[in-house]
């Protein structure tokens, strides 16, 4: 099996690992903090309203799961555009460490609320 040429790629092999690195730690957070719990949580918190979404433990791990499944589509898109227009591919895949930053972010404040 060959690899990729995005994984050869120094730039997009250094984004795209540090995408499946932060989504990593945001499932490792994840699973340390709401392990335990098996009440509901709070999701989506609005100022005005206040708490509008609630979920369990499950919908955060399905979070996570569609910032994976994200992740590989990107991936798969950079690789297929790669050979036509480089430039492009370095975007999708610093688009996608910035997604999975916000990914964090998103997983680390449901933590915080509940």
């Amino acid at each position: 099996m060959t690899v990729p040429m995005i994984l050869k790629d120094k730039y997009t092999a250094a984004f795209f690992g540090l995408s499946l690195l932060v989504l990593a730690i945001a499932f490792a957070v994840a699973y340390v903090n709401l392990a335990d719990s098996d009440g509901l949580l709070v999701i989506h918190f609005d100022a005005y309203k206040g708490a509008d979404f609630f979920g369990n433990v499950r919908d955060v791990f399905d979070i996570l799961i569609t910032a994976l499944v994200i992740l590989v589509v990107n991936m798969a898109i950079a690789h297929r555009f790669y050979y036509r227009e480089r430039l492009l591919s370095y975007l999708i895949s610093a688009t996608t460490l910035i997604l999975m930053v916000l990914i964090l972010i998103g997983v680390n404040v449901i933590i915080s609320i509940n």
